[in-house]
Formats: structure tokens, C-alpha cells, sequence
């Protein structure tokens, strides 16, 4: 077969089935420290271990068929995240959970996972909202302080570039306790592909314009506690999000 008919016919293969698992997972401990490939390639060898009948993409450089709702930063804490794994046949979820956990390492623990049907939409596009705890002496006035400003100019690094960021617009809410607790706070964020308050602005926000000291910033506890779909104050758990599917098309 000619170099070029092989092509095509690699470009060309037939849909596979999807069976999905829907996860929802918790992160702690050494695992924080993993980057986001890393992490994947954990969740794959994970289900190898567990001899799970996992799906592969097609193509030259088959890959586990992993999609992660928003991929966590470098030392973030996560106690609800999600994760579709999709498999090559219909699998028990509670069986699928307790095989993954059983296999995963320290740190990484599935808390629930829910069989749906082949998703339409990738979980990637439903998150629109999460939700943060920062723990750290003094944040909870530095974080209220932030809230009354008309602007938080921070800067990032985006495709190799410095550039300038409000991200004032990106924080919603801060979250209300009876007993407010100085060194805790919980705030409601924008999040997704195209508005996403990374938490490591948000502490370079309290250090520049809110008086947090710069080492009490980075040594600040962060651990990210929800992601939703749908339009604050209005929005979903994503594990209770509808599914379309494309058997609905």
C-alpha cells in the first residue's frame, strides 16, 4: 500500500463507540506537584493496572481517551474535579471506581463516577464557574479589599509574552461564613477556556494591591472546592449537568 493510501485510510476510520465514565475526583499531597500531562499519563497507567478496557484514539499515536474539565495549576489542592475516560464496552461505575482507586496512587482518589451516554459536548466546554479556598494569614480582608476595587491590573505570561490583565471581571463572589475566619476565604470565580481566574493571579492581585505579604502569598494553601456549568448565580455542579449525546442529534 502507497505511503499516501495508507494515510487516508488511517485518516478515515469508522466512529468508534464511546462508553463514558464521568469522574469526579479529588487531588492532595505529592500528587499537586504533578503537571497536567503528568497527570494524565497517571490516570492511564492507572486503568492499564487495572486492566480496564480503556479506549484509544485512532491514528499513528493512539492515545488513552481522557478529557479533564479544566486542568488544574501546579500545587493547587482539588477535593472536586472531573474526568471522562471512555471505554471500549459499557462498564459498572461503581466497579469502575473502586478499580481506579485501587490502582491510583496516593493523593488521587475518584469520589464518584456516573456511566453517561457518548457526550456531544466535551466537559471541557460546560465549566464556566469554579469555586477556590485560600488559606493563608490574613487573606480574607486582602481578598475583600480586592473585591471593592474597580480593577485588578495583574500580569501574565501568554505564548512566551508578558501581558497586562484585569481580572477584577473574573472574580464573582466571595463565599459567606457565620464564623468568618481571617486566614480562610472561599471566592466564586469565571473559569473555562475563554475567562479563566488562575489563582496564582488572584494572590499576585492581593500582594500588589491589597497588602498580603509576598511571602504569606506564596505559601498560601489553595485548593479548588467546585466547577459548574451555566451563568452565575445561576449555574450546575458539572457531575449534574445534562448530557447530549449524539444519538440526540
Amino acid at each position: 500500500m502507497l505511503q499516501s493510501e495508507l494515510e487516508k485510510k488511517m485518516t478515515t476510520q469508522a466512529h468508534q463507540t464511546a462508553y463514558v465514565q464521568r469522574c469526579r475526583f479529588a487531588r492532595e499531597g505529592a500528587t499537586t506537584y504533578l503537571g497536567h500531562l503528568d497527570l494524565m499519563t497517571v490516570f492511564e497507567r492507572a486503568a492499564r493496572r487495572a486492566e480496564l478496557p480503556i479506549l484509544y484514539s485512532q491514528g499513528y499515536n493512539p492515545r488513552p481517551m481522557m478529557v479533564f474539565a479544566l486542568p488544574l495549576g501546579v500545587g493547587i489542592e482539588s477535593t472536586c474535579d472531573y474526568l471522562d475516560i471512555s471505554l471500549e464496552c459499557p462498564y459498572d461505575a461503581g466497579d469502575f471506581a473502586k478499580e481506579m482507586n485501587a490502582a491510583l496512587p496516593e493523593g488521587l482518589r475518584i469520589l464518584s463516577a456516573k456511566s453517561i451516554p457518548e457526550p456531544k459536548d466535551s466537559i471541557m466546554s460546560l465549566v464556566t464557574t469554579a469555586s477556590y479556598r485560600f488559606e493563608a494569614k490574613g487573606i480574607r480582608p486582602a481578598l475583600l479589599k480586592a473585591m471593592e476595587k474597580d480593577a485588578l491590573i495583574v500580569t501574565k505570561m501568554a505564548k512566551g509574552k508578558a501581558k497586562d490583565t484585569d481580572i477584577r471581571p473574573l472574580l464573582l463572589a466571595v463565599k459567606s461564613e457565620q464564623d468568618e475566619d481571617a486566614d480562610v476565604v472561599e471566592i466564586i470565580t469565571l473559569a473555562g477556556s475563554a475567562n479563566n481566574a488562575r489563582p496564582d493571579l488572584i494572590l499576585q492581585s492581593l500582594k500588589q494591591y491589597c497588602g498580603l505579604d509576598a511571602e504569606i502569598a506564596e505559601n498560601a494553601r489553595v485548593v479548588r472546592t467546585g466547577l459548574y456549568a451555566g451563568n452565575y448565580p445561576d449555574t450546575t455542579p458539572i457531575e449534574d449537568c445534562p448530557v447530549r449525546s449524539w444519538s440526540d442529534s
